[in-house]
């Protein structure tokens, strides 16, 4: 049954016009073998240096990294592991730590081959919409753009990979199992990033009712993708409240993100103009700080609005009909709800699922305005931008640091020093506490249920009153946090405690040039770089 049409007549025009419009769009297939490679080779050179050391990106992606360590040694999420997530990423990377063993290369190959499939199913849905040239744009833009963005082996990127998937499951869905497939996905996606599956999720549901415009073949539509959903989502949620138990999973993933999680510093809408005022004050970096905040942060919301005035007129009531205007209809409702989830904290990172649908959208309004010379033209711009940047990753120095698990290749010499005096410094077995991105590389051990500390309401009283205990039962010999933790207490500050311990128990070793201070407890014996 076709999920896109009320009446047998227009059954058979909706299948006549979507087997043209295939034919014309779908029926050459070796762009594919040659953008697969090309996104390859383009994320290669940027998580490898040849032939298969991994260069490390300081981010969110080791607090997941650490998570899934700890829980193959028996520790509960939720429970013994600090998590307002939900745990998609955490065993992501535990399966693949089962499979593979604790390596460094896992994080940065697993990204790879998200980030390429991405690439290819923007492509995808661009060919839905899209022929020729125009079809490579939006794919070309968002592989050159939002890869800078975040190259970090985080929830986003695997539930955009989600999303990405169900929509095209959706855009080009002949039956119902395929749709029901679409909400599965979308369950999946939420695991990784609970706000995105969600809201892409009632994107779908009201596409569903303005597509059919009745509510017999609307209500099938909707229960087709909403129960897989629920049963992915429900069963997931109810696995850990049995395992690490209701309250705690309510208390992490409810009550913090709604209450506290937006006290961080980087959790508030305020983050939409902190990118772009990172430009400031003006120096040749600039450029590409600015570039890259209108490319996302402007261009995401600015493409979505400009899309509705054209597509969203109440007196076209056959819009629906057309299988061209619907999918760009379905775009325009999935990026307009991704962007939603972001909004509470719009940065680029959690902008870039949007971006997939903006891009598209964006690439068919210019298609319509200036026609293919226009396409082409920026078609030419973005991969000359894409080619500039595969060559500087290629030419880019790095900085090596051995720890137990491996090399690692480091980017940032103040990062490099960082890592490599900790690992100098470090014995075997030593506890640290404050940066994953330590723990995991070096194979340092955090004794805490938190990963860190930050100087703000985000971290509870609660929770620093567990660390303390935690500190004084296990000794900790390494403390780091930013150089401005110990000093300047943020609105809502609960650290004093936590910062009168450290005064009385460690001493400062070494101030870093990437802002990070390492203390080491007087006990233990002086160290020396």
């Amino acid at each position: 049954m076709e999920p896109a049409v009320t009446s047998s007549q227009s059954r058979k025009t909706y299948s006549a016009q979507s087997n043209r419009q295939q034919a014309g769009n779908h029926g050459r297939r070796w762009p594919y073998l040659l953008l697969g490679p090309a996104a390859a080779l383009f994320f290669y050179v940027h998580l490898f240096r040849f032939p298969a050391l991994p260069i490390w990106h300081w981010g969110s992606q080791s607090t997941y990294l650490e998570h899934a360590e700890r829980m193959l040694h028996g520790e509960v999420l939720y429970r013994d592991l600090f998590q307002f997530n939900l745990p998609g990423t955490e065993y992501l990377y535990y399966f693949l730590f089962r499979c593979f063993g604790v390596c460094l290369w896992i994080a940065p190959l697993a990204l790879l081959l998200a980030s390429v499939a991405i690439t290819l199913l923007v492509y995808s849905l661009s060919r839905v919409v899209l022929q020729g040239a125009a079809a490579l744009l939006p794919t070309v833009a968002f592989l050159v753009v939002c890869q800078r963005t975040s190259i970090d082996g985080s929830h986003h990127w695997y539930s955009t990979l989600l999303v990405l998937l169900a929509i095209n499951l959706i855009a080009r869905a002949s039956n119902w199992v395929s749709v029901s497939f679409a909400g599965a996905l979308l369950g999946l996606a939420t695991l990784f990033t609970s706000s995105r599956g969600t809201f892409v999720m009632v994107s779908v549901v009201l596409f569903f009712i303005w597509k059919f415009r009745d509510w017999r073949n609307s209500s099938k539509a909707i229960a087709a993708v909403l129960v897989p959903f629920i049963v992915v989502v429900g069963s997931a949620l109810t696995y850990f409240a049995i395992l690490g138990g209701p309250g705690t999973l309510f208390e992490s993933v409810v009550i913090f993100p709604l209450h506290y999680y937006p006290a961080g510093d980087a959790n508030s809408p305020s983050i939409f103009f902190e990118e772009l005022l990172s430009a400031l004050p003006l120096r040749p970096v600039s450029v590409l700080l600015g570039a890259l905040w209108l490319s996302v942060n402007a261009a995401v919301p600015v493409i979505l609005i400009a899309f509705f005035p054209r597509w969203f007129r109440k007196n076209d009531v056959k819009l629906g009909n057309q299988p061209l205007n619907a999918n760009l209809a379905l775009y325009a409702l999935a990026g307009t709800f991704a962007m939603l989830a972001a909004a509470g904290a719009p940065s680029s990172p959690r902008l870039k699922c949007a971006a997939a649908f903006a891009y598209l959208l964006g690439a068919f309004m210019l298609q319509r305005i200036g026609g293919h010379r226009l396409v082409g033209m920026a078609l030419a711009a973005v991969s000359a931008i894409g080619v500039a940047e595969l060559a500087d990753a290629v030419i880019r120095p790095v900085q090596i640091v051995q720890g137990p698990r491996g090399p690692v290749a480091l980017l940032n010499s103040d990062t490099y020093e960082y890592f490599a005096w900790v690992a100098r410094s470090a014995r075997p077995g030593d506890r640290l506490f404050g940066d994953p991105d330590l723990n995991f590389v070096l194979e340092l051990k955090n004794p805490s249920k938190l990963p860190w500390v930050e100087a703000d309401a985000y971290v509870r009283p609660g929770q620093v009153r567990a660390l303390l205990d935690t500190l004084n039962q296990f000794d900790t010999r390494f403390i780091v946090c930013y150089d401005d933790t110990m000093n300047l207490p943020g609105p809502g500050d609960n650290l004093q405690p936590w910062r009168t311990y450290v005064k009385e128990h460690y001493q400062l070793a070494q101030r870093f040039g990437n802002g990070m201070d390492v203390f080491v407890r007087n006990t233990a014996r002086q160290i020396t770089p």
